[in-house]
């Protein structure tokens, strides 16, 4: 009678090692996300292709600056483009730009499965939603605020006076912070939003820019349904991030034809907490699908 044959096993040493080095901690895995999806969007180590979109967006919101220094460098009597105008003539770009980065930001790590893996580590739903916010209002800032930023220092140094003419400028630097900062981080939260419900990138940038046009639709649809309760009109411009950015500009710079019975602090307000509402529908969804 044979017998059966014996288990057979070898241990092999790998050399594997616990971990001594230094651990970074939770600020420093929120900022690691954040720089990842910064350099994902804009197509770092990726192919030739995926950087062209974004290369012609921002030689797209550069040409309007570089014109409007150019002609006041030649002709110091005109002045071709104000802030407001900058605003909202890059106000579509910036629309484009974060419906081209947030499901870079948030479809692709749904589609490539990446969701468990981030969540298995001390990462967090709310440390996700955080870095993914930041990177994209970061990047962001470079549509948004960067061209105006670009172009104050370009008035103030064709100034027949550079320095005190740009000291003398520094409340339009204020006002230019806070609009550019404002929009960016607003508009990102809404395209983050959107983008988090599917794994598709294809549908996630076409829901994006089907929600924003959608959006005027129906905020000029309200308006005019309500033509005559003129407190409830006033209030459509929360369904509207064109007369939603549009209100807070034209309160900031005191510019007329922006003008709305909407105060600068009601403009604000509302775009601070659609920010939030984004951030706790993002964090609720990870919850409880993820």
């Amino acid at each position: 009678m044979s017998t059966a044959p014996a288990e057979y096993g070898e241990i092999f040493d790998r050399g594997y090692l616990h971990y001594d080095g230094p651990r970074l901690g939770q600020t420093h895995t929120v900022w690691a996300l954040a720089r990842y999806s910064i350099a994902r969007s804009l197509g770092f180590r990726r192919p030739w292709t995926a950087k062209i979109i974004p290369m012609l967006l921002y030689a797209a919101v550069a040409i309007p600056v570089a014109i409007a220094i150019g002609i006041r460098a030649f002709v110091p009597g005109i002045e071709f483009l104000d802030y407001p105008a900058l605003f909202g003539a890059i106000f579509l770009l910036v629309g484009i730009f974060v419906a081209l980065i947030a499901p870079e930001m948030m479809s692709s790590d749904r589609h490539d499965r990446l969701l468990p893996l981030y969540f298995s580590r001390p990462v967090g739903r709310g440390a996700y939603v955080l870095a993914k916010l930041l990177g994209a209002g970061l990047l962001t800032l470079s549509m948004s605020l960067l061209p105006a930023a670009v172009l104050w220092l370009g008035n103030g140094l064709l100034a027949p006076e550079p320095l005190p003419a740009m000291r003398d400028s520094l409340d339009d630097l204020g006002r230019i912070v806070v609009a550019g900062t404002l929009i960016a981080f607003y508009l990102g939260a809404i395209g983050l939003m959107i983008a988090s419900f599917t794994g598709r990138r294809s549908v996630a940038v076409g829901v994006i820019i089907l929600g924003f046009a959608l959006s005027e639709s129906l905020s000029f649809a309200i308006s005019e349904a309500l033509r005559d309760q003129p407190d409830l009109v006033r209030w459509s411009f929360v369904l509207s991030p064109l007369r939603t950015v549009m209100a807070l500009v034209g309160k900031l710079f005191m510019e007329p034809e922006l003008d709305s019975d909407v105060s600068l602090n009601a403009a604000i307000g509302v775009m601070m907490a659609v920010i939030v509402v984004c951030s706790l529908v993002m964090f609720a969804w990870y919850q409880r699908h993820d």
